[in-house]
């Protein structure tokens, strides 16, 4: 019994010296490989033309911050960005990026707009000056030079609807009251159903139902280890490689019936935010965001990206087709659908199938500034700014 006993032991011992020798060695090879594959991936990104006018250095900067970038934990919202003052990521205290506002002379008394979304909102591969809140406050300071206005950038990385609703009534509590609120939405709805097999969730919700109570529970510490080493990174990397011979995860196909809960649950956040902008007196503007799967005429690049990606294209026709049929969208002058925003571009406009470069935020921010125009000269603006 003892001879056996000790024999378990020698074995377990030499298991765990080979796991954690493996663990090393994986950590000091991943660790490389992502370093070096964000440059490589940025050059690729760039020699499609969509950063043109851009130096390469300057863009593969952008991608290394990205790569940087962290997040802490935030109540009701799950995370929320740490601070971050990089050369073209900056991101406050607050765990909002900045915004250029050339408008702006007075934040106490300016027209506040707040925009929400989530990693395209951000804008994820663009500078500071250029993402969609950035362009959309230029574009609002060469129109109305003399006014005082506000841009604010709520998007983050996994963002809902769901998400900013919330972001939302955290700054009405606070009783910072927006003048305009605008929603740019889609994308992430499609992608957490997708995760999580169920919608209205948010992403990577199972990542934090796999946490919850670890701390309490040995089991669940040995699981959370375990599915987070760099070994279960190469097993799940070699049984994709396997299966579908690509390194991008290809997940089960999903019900139609997934589709209509995502649109169903998108156009109820949609009227709860309908009754807070009765409430506290500010315009909300919903606008359906463009994605590969929209886009007309496709580049050689961007067709890459469709197929990397395809088995999101089924969620997205379906769940925007029922959105867009919707009765209340139909009458609703606020609800805008700019899938189609990119059909007349010749050029590449995607990174990869949602995220654009600086000249599709310009056009982003072009579209959005045109619907919210009338908005700007109402009354309650120009009494807004005296």
């Amino acid at each position: 019994m003892k001879n056996k006993l000790k024999f378990i032991l020698i074995i377990s011992r030499n298991l765990l010296i080979i796991f954690l020798l493996l663990e090393i060695f994986l950590g000091v090879y991943y660790s490389y490989h992502d370093e070096s594959g964000v440059d490589e991936n940025t050059e690729r990104i760039y020699a499609t033309g969509v950063y043109d006018g851009v130096e390469l250095e300057t863009v593969k900067e952008i991608f290394r911050e990205l790569r940087l970038q962290d997040m802490e934990w935030e109540s009701y919202l799950h995370y929320r960005f740490k601070p971050m003052y990089a050369k073209h990521n900056t991101i406050y205290e607050n765990g909002l990026r900045k915004t250029e506002n050339p408008s702006l002379k007075n934040s106490d008394n300016a027209l506040k707009i707040f925009c929400f979304g989530g990693s395209t909102m951000y804008s994820a591969g663009s500078r500071d000056a250029h993402t969609i809140p950035s362009e959309l406050s230029k574009l609002i300071h060469t129109n109305f030079p003399d006014k005082n206005v506000e841009v604010t950038n709520f998007g983050c990385h996994g963002y809902t609807r769901a998400t900013e609703n919330i972001q939302l009534q955290q700054e009405l509590i606070k009783n910072n009251i927006p003048d305009i609120v605008i929603f740019y939405d889609g994308v992430n709805e499609i992608i957490s159903a997708h995760q999580n097999n169920e919608a209205g969730t948010p992403t990577n919700a199972y990542n934090r139902k796999n946490e919850f109570k670890v701390a309490h529970n040995y089991k669940k510490r040995i699981k959370l280890m375990l599915r987070s080493s760099y070994l279960c990174r190469l097993v799940i990397t070699i049984q994709r490689k396997l299966k579908h011979n690509t390194i991008h995860a290809r997940l089960d196909d999903r019900p139609d019936s997934l589709a209509v809960d995502i649109a169903n649950i998108f156009l109820g956040y949609v009227k709860i935010s309908k009754s807070l902008e009765k409430s506290y007196n500010f315009k909300v503007f919903n606008f359906l965001q463009p994605v590969v799967y929209s886009k007309k005429n496709l580049t050689e690049a961007e067709q890459g990206y469709f197929r990397d990606q395809q088995y999101y294209e089924n969620l997205y026709d379906l769940s925007y087709s029922i959105i867009r049929k919707d009765a209340l969208m139909k009458t609703d002058s606020t609800f805008l659908d700019i899938s189609t925003v990119f059909d007349t571009s010749e050029k590449t406009i995607y990174t990869d199938f949602c995220h654009t470069g600086e000249y599709g935020n310009q056009l982003v921010a072009d579209r959005i500034f045109k619907e919210i125009e009338p908005a700007l000269t109402q009354t309650k603006f120009i009494e807004n700014q005296e």
